[in-house]
């Protein structure tokens, strides 16, 4: 447990109290080789995407600003040429990288080159435990070999990954054997349940989310017995987005968090501390519960984890409430009160934990 007298506690306190972006989200580009029908990206075919120039000279004032991590995704990292030009200034200015791939363009050249930047982690998408499956959500015949070929030559290389899935309709039932998989061969198995709209608005993604009798299934045994990991929301901030956590887009825009994508400025024109005092990052690191209308009395309270952000993608409104996230809490609380009901009483069905999920949903 960690407590305000663990030094790692008191440098993220101080990042937080000092607007310091020590967790930086760069999406490095909105192109992929493959077609997930839940990807929220929409790349914008006049943008412009940042040049390897520009992206140094933003490194470099990430590194003065007090920066630690640096977290690469994409759309997929790997379709830069210059990605590993990119990464390895990066690791020269003494960043903590974190890479997210879909694995599919790792070879041995590849994996030998990712193992020269000594990564933390290598997080790789696996949308199923079987061909079929992966092969049908990311469009693309032969990627879930691929991957699995990626992994097995980091892990030949002693490179850490983890494997991280979005549990939909469409896999929900392999959730398992992902667990399985990712166990066998040594990587941590990170999933979530929650798919968010695409940046044009388009709410087509949100088809495959699961409903609520699908997630109490889903996640009953995944929390302890008598619900000790259940989440709460905190009084004093609902998320860490504008404080210590930075989002910068392919094209150079600053966003409080990656699913938040109201840009505060463009790093190729505006100083990091002028985006960091703009209005939109202002706005969502003031927003306490008392500030939310439809939450701070509510009784799922000790189950959520809102997300501003998905508020505003559905609503507009950054105080307003999230239909996702109001079912997750709803779903956890079903499954935190069962666990507890039956620990003195181990014959009783889940039906009414069900039900409740579903009315929640319908609301």
């Amino acid at each position: 447990m960690h407590t305000d007298t663990d030094p790692y506690v008191r440098i993220i306190k101080k990042t937080q109290d000092r607007f310091i972006p020590f967790i930086v989200h760069w999406e490095l580009t909105y192109h992929c080789n493959l077609q997930c029908p839940h990807c929220y990206v929409v790349p914008t075919e006049s943008g412009k995407e940042l040049s390897q120039e520009e992206i140094t000279g933003i490194l470099d004032i990430l590194k003065e600003s007090g920066t630690l991590y640096i977290i690469f995704t994409g759309g997929e990292i790997l379709t830069r040429e210059d990605f590993f030009d990119i990464a390895g200034y990066a690791r020269e200015k003494g960043f903590a990288l974190r890479l997210l791939t879909n694995g599919t363009l790792i070879d041995e050249r590849v994996a030998d080159q990712i193992e020269q930047l000594n990564p933390l982690s290598v997080e790789m998408s696996l949308y199923g435990s079987r061909p079929a499956t992966h092969d049908r959500i990311t469009a693309s015949p032969g990627s879930f070999e691929r991957s699995l070929r990626a992994l097995k030559l980091l892990n030949d290389r002693s490179i850490r990954t983890r494997v991280k899935s979005l549990i939909m309709k469409l896999n929900a039932v392999e959730f398992q054997e992902m667990k399985k998989f990712a166990r066998k061969i040594g990587s941590q198995f990170i999933y979530d349940t929650i798919v968010i709209p695409k940046l044009d608005g388009s709410m087509a993604p949100c088809r495959n989310c699961l409903d609520g009798e699908e997630l109490y299934r889903l996640l009953y045994p995944e929390v302890r017995e008598k619900g000790e990991n259940a989440n709460s929301l905190q009084d004093d901030l609902s998320c860490t987005a504008g404080l210590n956590v930075l989002s910068i887009s392919p094209y150079g825009d600053a966003y409080p968090c990656m699913a938040f994508k109201e840009s505060g400025g463009n790093l190729t024109k505006d100083s990091l501390c002028k985006i960091q005092r703009s209005p939109i990052f202002s706005k969502i690191r003031s927003i306490t519960l008392s500030d939310l209308p439809e939450c701070k009395g509510c009784e799922l309270i000790p189950y959520c984890n809102r997300c501003p952000a998905l508020a505003w993608m559905e609503s507009g409104d950054l105080l307003g409430r999230s239909e996702p996230n109001c079912l997750l809490a709803s779903v956890m609380r079903s499954i935190v009160h069962d666990k507890r009901r039956r620990a003195g009483t181990e014959n009783r069905t889940p039906t009414s934990a069900q039900n409740s999920g579903r009315r929640e949903q319908r609301s």
